[in-house]
């Protein structure tokens, strides 16, 4: 090695020396204060057994600080913030679930800015540009099927797949990822978009709530393939030895992100900041990809199977217009059984 080339290392390692010390000292006084906050309430739409999981983790790598931990829908969480926005009684510090909820939050001036240094690891497609968001994890949308009753050779390898005759009247349909109508309207634009929606509700399906019950369902063989249906509610009834999988379809394979966000009236600042960067950190993004989710982070690779440089996000312009796919959604679909 060159003297030259010796500097030149030399310069390189003391920057990042320097650039880890100066996050590692921001991160410890977040931590520092958080303590002394001891709390933090976050809102999330995580399943069940996963919040545990977080919860866990979280509460293991910063002892005493406390997660609290509200679950719910989307649109519930987006629901219960407003209400207590007006009423002067916000109590939520951050705020993981739909982006169609945080983008509503951040048009009424409800989430603070936190452009965390983990953040420079999530390519655009993953991050809020004004900064007030970071995705934890895209739930893909997925068409899940039972392995006993559909054989590989009919699986439908894109959407129009599912206007074969064989399934008309077979098909399941999970209304409560009624953006799914966003993600067709985009990708085959109105006038085809619209056609083609049309022509799927002829098909009439089987309309159920939930992702998890309609995967369930599938494996349960009361149906024999479904769609609306995110993949990580499919891996998680497969794991319990349900007979399910999802059709690796090809073009359009889209995502929603499912962002953390911190509260601009927080009642816990740091510990809400400490909370989001937790989730996009890599501890927090490998822990999502354990728990069979696509994690947001670059660094970090899905276990289930998804090329991420493929994936289409939903348009942040249609999580302003989640009122107007429900109605839609009825309109084609109807409501479930």
């Amino acid at each position: 090695m060159t003297r030259g080339q010796r500097i030149s290392t030399f310069i390189s390692i003391a920057a990042l020396l320097f650039a880890w010390s100066a996050r590692s000292d921001a991160e410890s006084s977040y931590y520092s204060k958080a303590k002394e906050e001891g709390q933090v309430l976050l809102y999330t739409s995580l399943a069940g057994s996963d919040t545990k999981a977080f919860r866990s983790a979280f509460e293991k790598a910063y002892p005493g600080v406390k997660l609290e931990i509200y679950r719910a829908s989307g649109t519930t969480i987006l629901q219960k913030i407003l209400t207590e926005s007006r009423a002067g009684n916000e109590v939520v510090d951050a705020v993981m679930t739909q982006d169609s909820a945080l983008q509503v939050l951040k048009e009424r001036n409800l989430l603070a800015k936190f452009d965390s240094a983990e953040r420079a690891a999530f390519d655009a497609r993953f991050k809020d540009k004004d900064g007030y968001w970071t995705d934890v994890y895209p739930t893909v949308h997925s068409i899940p099927y039972n392995t006993k009753l559909v054989a590989a050779a009919d699986l439908p390898r894109h959407y129009t797949g599912l206007l074969d005759p064989r399934w008309k009247g077979k098909l399941g349909l999970n209304r409560n990822n009624y953006m799914f109508i966003a993600a067709l309207l985009d990708f085959y634009g109105n006038e085809k978009g619209e056609e083609f929606l049309q022509k799927l509700a002829r098909q009439n399906p089987q309309v159920r709530s939930g992702g998890t019950l309609t995967a369930t369902l599938v494996g349960a063989g009361e149906l024999p393939i479904a769609f609306s249906v995110n993949a990580n509610n499919v891996e998680n009834v497969k794991e319990k030895g349900s007979p399910v999988d999802w059709a690796r379809i090809e073009d359009p394979l889209y995502g929603e992100p499912h962002p953390a966000a911190v509260m601009a009236n927080s009642r816990h600042p740091n510990a809400a900041r400490l909370i989001v960067e937790f989730a996009i950190s890599k501890e927090g993004q490998t822990l999502m990809a354990k728990l069979g989710k696509v994690p947001g982070r670059g660094d970090v690779d899905p276990q289930i199977g998804v090329d991420r440089s493929k994936l289409r996000i939903i348009p942040v312009e249609a999580a302003a217009k989640t009122a107007y796919y429900q109605k839609r959604f009825d309109e084609l679909f109807g409501k479930a059984n």
